[in-house]
């Protein structure tokens, strides 16, 4: 079956061509005579020099009408010439994203000899297409103060939200990912040409760790709503349309620098009050993007180089250095205030070739070759990771290489096709010597720490003493990962006048490898409040891998115009099968008689289909005015994390577990045997008594992991009306819901519910609380002491067999944008909507899903509605050649606030009847009802200055920006441990000045 599909989808892909999966710009009409008669037979003709072969063709159909696709982003020209009719010019068709744009034509009789030239743009609504997008063209993004990563311009646009707040690209490539309308940011999509160029790794692939450079995109296309059938997944897709040359020699270069001498400091005093002493600040910031290209034969050969080093360093906010650290045999957490400020230090390098033949007058052929390096060092610090427990982030290798062929087989028929191979290559990584900077590590210091333990003290949640961040899920281990990813494409389209019906589909496959390690101390410590009360214990080493051998879609869809009205339709297959080769894992210091063999297995063996459609409809005719629904199915986003990888016969053994520790004599040294599962000398039994045995953790059943229709889903509902109110002016409001299907719940099938006890408490009074807090708390449990250390049976199985479960949001859009002149726009809107989830049912049956031993009182959130505002504004003044541009962002912050309170075992007996089960020496619950409490809105305002030099046909702009013009000092994360009392751990960076200056020639 996988081969016979391996060849079908290469038949398809390179004879029949599987989709190039996202469609450029089209232009379409009708030509009529002067009495309004229909023309068939007319040829039209579109001439831009952003095409490298400078016009396509095609002929008007039986019904006078006509379409051409796949333009690129660009200014064009659409001649109408028929015999025995004057030929009509229709200049300045401006064209960008995947816009529809309507130029119809009124041929007067008269000789071709004759022609009449109109200017004029096409309507600014698209009155065919359903999908929600908002190109960033390269003036836009070159003239707004933002920073130069694509999720920076993502969080402008209405109803999009971003992962991480990033002010003025002050964290450099943070990697973020965008998500609208209640969707997900795993089924985030990055694209260039419509080509992938999302990893392998992550749960949902989602992420791409190649830095995607925005100087070299003629326009990025950020897509919001109702994709295509050329899509399997709902969320936001990012398709960057790189610059390809032309037949003159030309570039840009572009700078922009930052230091903490030109910051300002929100350190408000309501911030010291929240017991706040530092705020994350920037140290130092630059970006420098040179980018060029032209002819190497006119109308042949072009290329462009596109370069880009960016860095960014910061200072964490709540972080001092501990004056303990790399002491073996000091306990304590001494914050040294008298140290110099620690700063992470980030740096990405990219560079990229593209090169753009046109072999014949219908063959045309591209290729990119991209290369990028970067690193972060001291990553993870924070207010609750000290410099000790962080690590190095490295990726020394993401290697970027893509193969295009298109071809206009007829005025009818267009063939396209892609291959794709990416490999990457990142891990994290000890502590490593810096020759400058504000924590440099001796010899001494570096000989030390391999040996130094990790601790995290419970209380306020500080990591610190040792390594600290989590690898693979192991708390305190590092990694290395490879992954390669192979994948091939393309489609092909059949237009007429009236249709554009498209066929294809795509192929991935590759695999991912990593290797998990600590050092001479596999496991870590917990104090509360300083006192020892539980040792982790990690199986380290290991190492694992997982295939993936086919991510495969084919589709077909039509987009069928009649009259005013437009109808799209589509249906998609998707196959994705994953499985793991033959393994070996030997020994490590905790888990020494471990030396085993895992036979080859089979994993995700999912087939699904999925529909699209879409109505659109011209109200008046005139193209102004839009009214339009649709009703989509998505798949949820996959690739070899989460369930491509979970299931691994290595990962689905127990490798890590705790263990509760009195630490009779203070020594902080556990005086018993950690290798034995039973209780001995100070420590408590293994909470797993799996650890360090063949015994799987977790089985994924079948109905689950194979078979037709199990894959996460989710639907879209959406319709809307856009209207143009004026000349470039025009408004959109539009409703949306999403919904979810095909959960997952994990039953340990050697638990019941029976083998639970319950018990409540009463939450302590305290102002911050909801309420004042005082409230009692019921519904927790504690697993029985019978059952306590059984070793896990993890089944997960669809949560359907136990229950109803549900989750869907409701909101609505409404946006403006608006080209008053040239130099001059306006775009924003606001957004609002609201999420319920609801899974009582099945933990009801499955109190052990439940966490921080938390139940049924907060298995059902309805969230409040949370509103966004966003606007962007550019102007030039005339005659002086002043640019002045402001973005502004209103944002509700995502995180629901935590308050997470340690209850005594003394005081959980009152109520329990006795002590925690496994010498726990407390329970752990959470005292804010999710969607209750929030983090702070986001008010940011960000201010361009610059003047426009020009000589001859170069230009350059000297600026100045400003970021968070008001120096909001905005929360945006609070320590989760309620003895911290909601203390702040991260602010929005304070207002900071860059310069900019770009030169294009």
């Amino acid at each position: 079956m996988a081969t016979l599909l391996r060849v079908l989808a290469f038949f398809v892909g390179i004879l029949a061509a599987p989709v190039l999966v996202f469609a450029q710009a089209s232009i379409t009409g009708v030509v009529k005579d002067t009495s309004g008669a229909v023309l068939p037979g007319v040829t039209v003709d579109v001439a831009s020099p952003v095409l490298i072969e400078r016009v396509r063709s095609v002929n008007t159909d039986s019904n006078g009408a006509y379409r051409i696709i796949d333009l690129r982003p660009g200014a064009y020209t659409v001649t109408f010439t028929l015999a025995g009719f004057k030929s009509v010019k229709r200049e300045g068709v401006a064209l960008s994203g995947s816009i529809t744009a309507v130029v119809d034509s009124q041929m007067p009789v008269g000789g071709l000899e004759e022609t009449i030239t109109v200017s004029g743009e096409a309507a600014s609504v698209d009155v065919q297409s359903t999908t929600k997008q908002q190109v960033m063209s390269s003036e836009v993004i070159d003239t707004i103060p933002t920073g130069k990563n694509f999720y920076n311009l993502g969080v402008l646009i209405t109803g999009v939200n971003s992962s991480q707040a990033d002010v003025g690209g002050s964290l450099g490539d943070s990697r973020a990912s965008l998500s609208a309308h209640g969707g997900r940011p795993d089924d985030q999509r990055l694209l260039q040409n419509g080509s992938n160029l999302n990893d392998l790794q992550t749960a949902g692939g989602n992420m791409s760790g190649s830095q995607l450079n925005v100087a070299g995109a003629a326009e990025i296309t950020i897509s919001f709503g109702s994709a295509s059938a050329e899509q399997s997944t709902g969320g936001v897709y990012v398709n960057f349309i790189p610059k390809d040359g032309g037949n003159s020699f030309r570039g840009s270069s572009f700078l922009t620098f930052a230091n903490e001498d030109m910051a300002s400091s929100n350190l408000t005093q309501r911030l010291k009050d929240r017991g706040l002493t530092a705020v994350n600040s920037l140290k130092k910031n630059w970006d420098i993007s040179p980018n060029f290209g032209g002819p190497v034969k006119r109308d042949v050969l072009w290329y462009y180089v596109t370069l880009r080093h960016e860095g960014a360093q910061n200072y964490p906010a709540g972080i001092v250095p501990n004056r303990n650290a790399f002491k073996s045999d000091v306990w304590t957490y001494d914050p040294d205030t008298s140290a110099p400020k620690l700063a992470t230090r980030g740096a990405w390098q990219d560079e990229q070739l593209r090169l753009t033949w046109q072999a014949t007058q219908k063959h045309k052929f591209s290729g990119t070759i991209d290369n990028n390096t970067s690193y972060v060092r001291w990553n993870g610090i924070s207010a609750t990771t000290t410099p000790e427990a962080a690590n190095d982030r490295r990726f020394p290798q993401q290697l970027t290489l893509i193969g295009e062929w298109k071809a206009p087989l007829s005025n009818r028929v267009l063939a396209e096709a892609v291959v794709f191979h990416k490999s990457l290559r990142w891990g994290t990584m000890h502590l490593r010597p810096e020759p400058a900077g504000s924590l440099n590590l001796s010899p001494a210091e570096l000989a030390i720490y391999p040996t130094l333990v990790g601790v995290t003290e419970q209380s306020t949640g500080l990591n610190y003493h040792g390594p600290g961040t989590t690898s693979n899920g192991v708390q305190g281990a590092f990694h290395n990962t490879w992954v390669p990813n192979y994948s091939y494409r393309g489609a092909i389209s059949y237009v007429t006048g009236s249709h554009n019906a498209k066929f294809g589909g795509q192929d991935s496959f590759g695999y991912q490898q990593s290797s998990t390690y600590s050092h001479d101390v596999p496991y870590r410590y917990r104090f509360n409040n300083g006192v020892p009360n539980q040792i982790t214990l990690l199986a380290t080493p290991f190492t694992f891998k997982s295939d993936l051998n086919h991510d495969l879609g084919l589709f077909a869809q039509d987009l069928w115009t009649v009259g005013q009205m437009t109808f799209t339709g589509g249906v998609r297959f998707d196959y994705f099968k994953s499985s793991y080769p033959a393994q070996t894992l030997g020994p490590g210091p905790l888990v020494p008689n471990r030396n085993w063999a895992f036979p080859a297995e089979d994993n995700l063996n999912w087939k699904d289909i999925t529909w699209r459609s879409g109505w659109a409809y011209d109200l008046r005719g005139d193209g102004k005015t839009a009214l339009r629904a649709s009703l989509n199915k998505y798949l949820a986003g996959q690739a070899l994390g989460g369930f491509g990888s979970d299931t691994n016969p290595i990962r689905r053994l127990v490798n890590t577990t705790t263990r509760s520790w009195a630490d009779a004599n203070r020594d902080f040294i556990p005086q018993c045997d950690l290798v034995s599962a039973a209780a001995n000398g100070e420590c408590g039994p293994l909470a797993n008594s799996a650890f360090g045995t063949q015994t799987p953790s977790e089985i994924r059943d079948l109905d689950l992991r194979t078979g037709w229709g199990h894959r996460g889903f989710n639907w879209e509902f959406s319709t809307g009306l856009q209207r143009e109110l004026a000349p470039r002016v025009s408004m959109d409001v539009a409703y949306y819901r999403r919904w979810y299907g095909n959960f997952a719940a994990t039953d340990d099938l050697n638990l019941t519910p029976t083998d639970f006890d319950a018990f409540s408490i009463v939450a302590p009074a305290d102002p911050l609380l909801p309420g004042g807090g005082g409230k009692t708390i019921t519904g927790l449990f504690d697993r029985a002491p019978a059952a306590f250390g059984r070793p896990v049976n993890n089944r997960t199985t669809l949560s359907k067999n136990y229950g109803k479960q549900v989750e869907h949001w409701n909101g609505f859009d409404l946006s403006l944008q608006a080209r008053l002149r040239p130099g001059m726009m306006l775009q924003g809107g606001v957004s609002s909507g609201r999420t319920t989830t609801d899974n009582c049912e099945i933990l009801a049956k499955l109190p052990e899903m439940a966490p921080l031993a938390t139940s049924t009182p907060y298995c059902h959130v309805e969230t409040p509605m949370r509103t966004q505002a966003k606007g962007i504004a550019t102007y030039v003044v005339p005659r002086i050649d002043v640019q002045l541009a402001a973005t502004f962002q209103s944002i509700p912050s995502a995180t629901s606030l935590v308050a997470n309170y340690n209850v005594p075992t003394a005081v959980v007996a009152q109520r329990l009847g006795r002590p925690l089960s496994g010498g726990a020496a407390n329970a752990t619950v959470n005292l804010v009802p999710p969607g209750t409490m929030f983090n702070e809105r986001i008010n940011q305002v960000d201010l361009r200055i610059g003047k426009i030099l020009r000589f001859g046909p170069r230009r350059a702009m000297m600026g100045i920006d400003l970021y968070n013009l008001t120096n909001s000092d905005a929360v945006t994360a609070v320590n989760p441990n309620f003895a911290t009392r909601f203390r702040p751990t991260s602010i929005l960076q304070s207002r900071f000045a860059k310069i900019s200056m770009q030169v294009d020639f």
